[in-house]
């Protein structure tokens, strides 16, 4: 048994977040002294603990969390849930990436006016990656019009992939070039190794190098 103190550092929660989880039902101490009020944990809990704060994490309410726990979702079935998570992080992440160098190349140009110089070019050959990527049409490169399209273009690669049993070999890629009347291609592209073909994933996913 363990203390709500202890089993708050070993669950990397705080106290008072699991006397709430009590409250609403969510994860009930195993034992309460009848004379202190003190709660007390079994070591087998901090599983449930952690489906918990990983379906908070995939952004469930509390109230769905305790839903979903009722209903036994298997652990496959939660894999796949934090995956189709971690490929929106990467989508994230990516657009962010995508607004810094545009805002690094919008700098060096404002700061290299009337000074540039073909010295400041540098040319660099680099590996090439394989790629299984999803396209898409967004209205420019403003984030409000390319999230709404990279978001879904993930959730659907990484659904074909999961499918297909293939696992990505590096973070996620997002790219974009011009488009026909000033619209924009949206490219969302997971690394495979290169035994990987379109084939096995179907559908529209593409292979590139």
């Amino acid at each position: 048994m363990f203390s709500i103190g202890d089993f708050a550092k070993h669950g990397r929660v705080s106290v008072r977040m699991l006397r709430h989880y009590d409250a609403l039902g969510l994860l009930r101490p195993a034992r309460v002294d009848p004379f202190t009020g003190y709660r007390f944990y079994e070591a087998g809990q901090l599983a449930r603990l952690n489906r918990v704060i990983a379906l908070k994490e995939l952004g469930f309410s509390l109230d769905q969390v305790g839903s979903i726990l009722d209903e036994r979702v298997d652990p496959q079935e939660l894999r796949g849930m934090l995956r189709l998570r971690q490929a929106e992080l990467e989508t994230a992440m990516a657009a962010a990436a995508a607004r810094l160098v545009q805002v690094e190349a919008r700098l060096r140009t404002i700061e290299s006016e009337g000074t540039m110089s073909a010295d400041d070019i540098v040319v660099k050959s680099l590996p090439p990656v394989r790629l299984a990527e999803l396209t898409g049409i967004a209205g420019s490169y403003e984030p409000q019009d390319i999230t709404p399209v990279i978001g879904p273009l993930y959730e659907e690669l990484c659904r074909s992939m999961e499918r297909a049993g293939v696992a990505p070999t590096g973070p996620g890629i997002a790219y974009y070039e011009d488009a026909p009347d000033g619209a924009i291609r949206v490219h969302a592209a997971l690394p495979v190794a290169a035994s990987v073909d379109a084939g096995q994933l179907g559908g529209e996913v593409r292979i590139v190098t």
